[in-house]
């Protein structure tokens, strides 16, 4: 646009007509500066309007570009502060879309505090996004969400994902079961297993018959954190002419301990996934045997990982059999449980 020629400052245009209008001026060339001033401001406003054209050092401050494509032109060291650019397109790429867009930027500087943030959301399609950076002076920090897997059962593999910088691991292994009466002691919960000999929670011990001792949380090993899980409850003896409440079952980390059993009756499972021992059976007045013991709780482990593998073997405690037979029986053992996440900032 030639509306450039003319200065900001009124006295500076002294130009030859129509160019300018200086001192002493001819009138014949007074109407010729009028036209061209007025093809001048015609041109201004179209381009505002709906024209095209290059702007240099261009300085948008604020305020809201809403709808506006921007194709084939120059921004020529750009000052954008607030604002907001809503839909539109630049160079024929869609601002906001939901289809897979490349856009490039040349020469882009942000400058200004020291601190503070640039988001940069990927469209929302499906199929891996890539940003690729220029050459970088400083800095530069890539942010997603955790990514957390839990296991609950069995045995399997984990994969590590795709740009995980480290991996926090928490596990517990399955809790005991608890004893029966007359019968049989519970059996001792299963090991949570993560990598190959790397991280151990053990499962706590079976609770034992009548009038037997505690029984033992599982003990961990490889982890940040390694703790042994709680003991369960030794069974009782009865108060003559009454009940022995069963031996309450052990809480892991993630607590699920079971209860003490009362009159008579069998004893409850720990809770499902928490590692927890179940409780033994209670014992009752005229048998003159005491309650039986609850299951220890399975050992819990946590890790963090700052170098992951691309797999780890894993495998899910489960919990432990309750004794039976004879009596009043025992309650099963809470099956242990393994949490991953995945960190990529």
């Amino acid at each position: 646009m030639a509306y450039t020629k003319y200065s900001l400052t009124p006295s500076s245009n002294t130009a030859a007509p129509p160019d300018g209008a200086p001192e002493g001026m001819l009138p014949s060339a007074v109407n010729d500066t009028m036209r061209d001033m007025m093809a001048q401001i015609r041109d201004a406003g179209d381009g505002i309007r709906d024209g095209t054209y290059t702007m240099t050092a261009a300085k948008i401050t604020g305020g809201t570009i809403t709808g506006v494509a921007l194709t084939g032109n120059t921004l020529t060291n750009p000052i954008i502060s607030g604002g907001t650019i809503t839909g539109g397109s630049i160079n024929n790429t869609p601002i906001g879309a939901t289809t897979a867009s490349t856009v490039k930027t040349t020469g882009l500087t942000v400058a200004g505090s020291t601190s503070g943030n640039i988001l940069v959301v990927a469209t929302a399609v499906a199929g891996a996004n890539t940003l690729t950076l220029p050459a970088v002076t400083g800095t530069v920090a890539l942010y997603a969400d955790p990514q957390v897997t839990v296991y609950t059962s069995g045995s399997g593999t984990y994969t590590t994902p795709t740009g995980a910088k480290f991996l926090q691991v928490r596990m517990v292994g399955g809790g005991g079961g608890g004893g029966s009466t007359t019968g049989t002691g519970g059996t001792a919960g299963g090991a949570s297993t993560f990598g190959s000999a790397f991280l151990t929670s053990n499962g706590g011990a079976g609770g034992s018959t009548a009038a037997g001792g505690v029984a033992a949380g599982g003990t961990a090993s490889g982890g940040d954190i390694n703790i042994k899980g709680g003991e369960g409850g030794a069974g009782p003896q009865p108060v003559p002419g009454s009940y022995a409440p069963g031996g309450s079952g052990g809480n892991s980390a993630f607590g699920g301990g079971a209860a003490q059993s009362q009159a008579a009756v069998a004893g409850t499972a720990g809770s499902t996934n928490s590692g927890g021992g179940g409780s033994g059976g209670s014992g009752g007045p005229g048998s003159g045997l005491g309650s039986a013991g609850g299951g220890g709780a399975g050992g819990y482990v946590e890790k963090l990982i700052t170098s992951p593998s691309s797999t780890y073997s894993y495998a899910v405690g489960a919990g432990g059999a309750a004794g039976t037979g004879g009596g009043t029986d025992g309650g099963a053992g809470g099956s242990g449980i393994i949490i991953v996440t995945a960190y990529f900032g």
